[in-house]
């Protein structure tokens, strides 16, 4: 699949599968890209597309496929009857991408009413002429369009793909009028509740000994939180749903439930059927969910307050810079805080594992290293593999009732330390992204 995906128009990128529906791995990947590079001239044979449709390799399963996707879907709406019923309004928004007519699809599967469509970003357009990033992750500045569409009909929640609907935001209007764009992590933990609780009602009788859910390692530690109190198991992966899919296919091969899994650039997996990110099934969910809400007159914000009352304030500071110059540090500062543990998994080094060898893939290709601080934060900082960006994401979480303003303070306190001396005194020629 070749795709601008979040990225402007100009970085196209492709997504190759393996034949047990997940993303490559190695070997794989080592080994597609040997071929690319040895088969560099195209034959002239590779110009007459006319032989495609006569190749016995030539086959459109689409239709098929989408029928038995939107079949699994219907057959897990939990309460079809509550989507028939809700007031609340939906607006949508594909990001000049293809999710529209899938998302109509899937709303009509779980018995919801259309939502409402931003017109200038319905149909796919290689240009996105309405954003500069078509990232729905950027927040208000990607859902402006969507934002004045929803304030004029009255809607309260947006949901939006990418153009290439893998991943969904999520927004909802505050009662003071305002807007309230979802991170990854506050949709992780909402979706993750929600499969859980969609799991228990359709499994009543099942514990959750041989249920996981899965998140990547940069992403929030609210799973593992869950995880702990209701008995299911959580898993951490490497960054990107490839690890995610095929440690899934591991797990199921155990004859084990994959409920959920995650990535705070928010990407949602919302059961097995899709074993990558799926930007449809979980526009749906978070759909569902807040209908469900609405009936016990709770608001998706409120339900996330809820989760962290229960579980613990996971609060997250995550943000990048955008770097032009391939010399990203390699020098760790003096640091202010005490720091108990380091994994490197450029190097395979892992303090906290035995024989301080990391448990996790490596690759000498990327840079990824994780601190943990002795009061509970955890801090990564990485290079990413598609953009000229260093990203660094940092997690404090407290135990239930602890003061939120006060962790709150904390973390801005050491983001601003560790960005001040890890990243600022060695890179040149970059610039600062807020979020």
């Amino acid at each position: 699949m070749v795709t601008a995906s979040h990225n402007p128009k100009d970085d196209n990128g492709y997504k190759v599968y393996w034949q047990n529906g997940a993303q490559i791995i190695s070997p794989h990947d080592k080994k597609i890209q040997s071929y690319i590079l040895n088969n560099l001239e195209p034959l002239e044979s590779s110009w007459n597309v006319d032989e495609i449709y006569s190749s016995s390799y030539y086959e459109d399963p689409r239709e098929d496929i989408m029928q038995l996707y939107y079949q699994d879907l219907k057959e897990t709406v939990l309460y079809p009857e509550v989507n028939r019923d809700t007031t609340l309004k939906f607006t949508y928004t594909a990001m000049h991408g293809v999710g529209y007519e899938y998302m109509s699809a899937a709303f009509e599967a779980a018995n919801l009413k259309p939502f409402i469509t931003v017109e200038e970003q319905k149909l796919p357009d290689p240009e996105f002429p309405t954003v500069k990033f078509p990232n729905p992750e950027e927040g208000k500045s990607a859902l402006n369009l969507s934002i004045k569409l929803a304030n004029e009909s009255n809607s309260s929640i947006i949901l939006a793909n990418d153009p290439d609907a893998d991943r969904l935001a999520c927004a909802m209007k505050t009662k003071s009028g305002d807007w309230h764009v979802f991170s990854g992590n506050e949709l992780g933990a909402l979706l993750g509740w929600w499969m859980i609780h969609t799991y228990q009602v359709l499994h009543p009788d099942v514990d959750m000994s041989d249920a996981y859910m899965l998140a990547s390692t940069v992403s929030s530690k609210i799973l593992a939180s869950m995880a702990k109190k209701k008995g299911f198991n959580f898993e951490e992966t490497l960054t990107g749903f490839k690890w995610m899919g095929n440690k899934a296919i591991e797990l199921m091969e155990e004859n084990k439930d994959i409920l959920f899994a995650y990535e705070e650039a928010i990407g949602f997996m919302c059961g097995s059927k899709v074993l990558d990110k799926d930007g449809i099934s979980a526009g749906v969910r978070v759909a569902e969910l807040a209908a469900y809400l609405e009936t016990i007159n709770l608001t998706l914000l409120e339900k996330l307050q809820e989760i962290y009352q229960e579980y613990g304030h996971h609060v997250s500071d995550n943000s990048y810079w955008i770097c032009h110059d391939s010399d990203y540090p390699t020098g760790i500062l003096e640091r202010k805080y005490i720091i108990t543990g380091v994994r490197d998994l450029t190097t395979g080094y892992d303090n906290t594992k035995p024989d301080n060898k990391a448990t996790l893939p490596i690759s000498k290709s990327s840079q990824m290293i994780t601190f943990t601080f002795k009061n509970g934060l955890v801090t990564t900082l990485r290079t990413s593999g598609t953009e000229p960006k260093i990203k660094y994401y940092n997690e404090l979480c407290g135990a239930p009732g602890e003061d939120l303003t006060k962790l709150k303070s904390t973390l801005k306190e050491m983001v601003s330390a560790i960005v001040t001396e890890f990243l600022q005194p060695e890179i040149n020629g970059l610039i600062a992204r807020e979020e």
